[in-house]
């Protein structure tokens, strides 16, 4: 992220990865903000990645100290829904 901002002048990014590099991302508190579509299916598939699926050592928890709070909810068509949560430090 340093040698983004050094090089290209960036302040922001827009993470599409999946759940190892949101996961990565989370660990080192660089997400500030979840914006999440929720479509209304079902496949019920054991052992598929989430929207975080971290990979560290056991016992490691990448979101310690972090807690989400909705900033948006918003009912699409279709059913889908629309959440946005920012990423803040944990209250205590």
């Amino acid at each position: 992220m340093e040698q983004l901002a050094s090089l290209f002048g960036a302040r922001k990014l827009l993470l599409e990865g999946g759940g190892k590099i949101n996961g990565a991302f989370l660990k080192h508190g660089l997400i500030d903000e979840f914006s999440t579509l929720i479509f209304p299916a079902v496949d019920g598939v054991a052992g598929t990645q989430s929207i975080v699926d971290y990979s560290g050592p056991e016992g490691d928890r990448p979101g310690a100290g972090q807690a989400l709070r909705l900033t948006h909810c918003e009912a699409l068509d279709g059913g889908m829904v629309w959440l946005r949560h920012a990423v803040e430090r944990a209250p205590g």
